[in-house]
């Protein structure tokens, strides 16, 4: 298998079923020449650190500022999920959005979005208003993601693609790696209001890099077809989807509980951003060898290290109770390593998964079940954080098991159906 996997030409796609395969194109978009490649692949990560970036300024602020202004964990938790819950039911649709608009203005229009409300968030304070901000901020985060992921995939060739996504994801984690400690800063200097100003600068920022990977007016015609319901034909995808959507509810879970859990503490905003720093470092510092690895080993053998160990860390938290700043600093640090080798895992795996006309479409049904993913995770995090604020931690034992399951049987059937392939071929 690993052998069959660094020959010298483009291979099809040997982890989808025999249907999704037959269901490809003849003829698709060749990938860019190779001195094209690198300089793309380099203006696209920079995209994605200004997508990821205009977020991660606010993710150390928004749970506390929510706290600030009389709202409870648990009503935090249910709030938070209403952003990714948004995400998740717009990427679902986001192949029919780029088929009509085109990448550019898909992209342009997102961006300027989620700018506005950005804003709007900041100010608001009742329940319909905050609710409705995230939700719209969900709703213009939706039709970033995907596009992007796509715009990746076709800078590539199949055997150089998880070198594409690793150079992409390790930019997108700087952003991980400076946003929290830079929100952090600006929040406990200037206020909470000021994060979210910066976020939406951000946002801002890349809309000349959109211009400068993207092309005008809508895709030929064929580049975009079918919904979410065609790739989610394919088996494996599905699994795929089912362990991301796990995994993610664990990450939600953390990422909303972990400050709230630290300010009990006694620790401040700029040790939450500190240790959220310390968690994108090494989550950024895996991307490229993750990368390699995916190309060399293949994708999907990489999965499990990364779900386990995440929730393995999970459980730390209450278990040790976890007080000083340096044991949550190492939490974090550990978090991240773990969880550093799924974003390119499972972006490579949709890219060899699907034909190339369906790479948005794809794309956008994989960041649904992460986002959706981060939806429940807060929701049900929520609901135990009324036992105590320790009490969501102890939910990574019931996901990680599943996704382990889940994830343990779609290996297997990789391996059967690359058995398949390699008997037919």
């Amino acid at each position: 298998m690993i052998s069959g996997m660094k020959v010298g030409r483009p291979q099809p796609s040997r982890l989808s079923s025999p249907e999704a395969r037959a269901a490809s194109p003849a003829h698709t978009i060749a990938p860019a020449p190779a001195g094209h490649r690198i300089p793309k692949i380099l203006l696209v990560g920079l995209g994605g650190f200004f997508v990821a970036i205009s977020w991660q300024v606010v993710i150390p602020v928004l749970p506390l500022h929510l706290s600030k202004i009389g709202y409870t964990a648990s009503e935090i938790g249910t709030l938070v999920s209403l952003l990714s819950l948004a995400m998740g039911l717009v990427e679902m649709q986001v192949g029919r959005i780029v088929g009509g608009f085109g990448r550019r203005h898909t992209l342009l229009w997102g961006l300027v979005a989620n700018a506005v409300c950005m804003v709007l968030l900041a100010y608001a304070r009742i329940v319909a208003t905050v609710s409705s901000s995230l939700a719209a901020v969900g709703v213009t985060r939706a039709v970033l993601w995907p596009p992007l992921h796509a715009t990746v995939a076709d800078t590539a060739s199949e055997e150089t693609r998880g070198q594409a996504f690793g150079v992409f994801w390790f930019w997108t984690s700087v952003a991980f790696l400076t946003g929290p400690a830079i929100g952090g800063i600006i929040a406990a200097r200037f206020g909470d209001r000021a994060a979210f100003y910066l976020g939406g600068l951000f946002s801002l920022l890349a809309l000349p890099v959109v211009i400068a990977v993207t092309e005008p007016g809508r895709p030929r015609p064929g580049m975009t077809v079918g919904g979410a319901g065609e790739v989610l034909k394919d088996a494996i995808f599905f699994r795929l989807c089912l362990v991301n959507h796990l995994y993610y509810s664990m990450a939600g879970i953390w990422m909303t509980f972990l400050p709230l859990y630290m300010a009990m503490k006694g620790l401040s905003v700029e040790v939450v951003g500190w240790v959220l720093t310390v968690q994108g470092l090494t989550y950024a510092l895996v991307q490229l060898p993750t990368g390699r690895l995916a190309d060399r080993w293949g994708p999907h053998w990489l999965i499990l290290p990364g779900v386990i160990g995440r929730a393995v860390i999970g459980l730390l938290v209450p278990i040790f109770n976890l007080n000083s700043s340096a044991a949550f600093i190492v939490a974090g640090g550990l978090y991240g390593l773990a969880g550093g080798m799924i974003p390119v895992t499972f972006t490579r795996l949709v890219s060899r998964m699907v034909p190339q006309h369906r790479y948005t479409t794809a794309m956008g049904v994989y960041n649904s079940s992460g986002d959706l993913g981060f939806f429940i995770g807060p929701l049900i995090g929520g609901a135990a954080a009324l036992v105590g604020i320790w009490a969501p931690f102890f939910l990574s034992i019931p996901l990680g098991l599943a996704a382990v399951l889940i994830g343990v049987g779609g290996v297997a059937a990789a391996e059967r159906s690359e058995a398949a392939a390699d008997a037919s071929a």
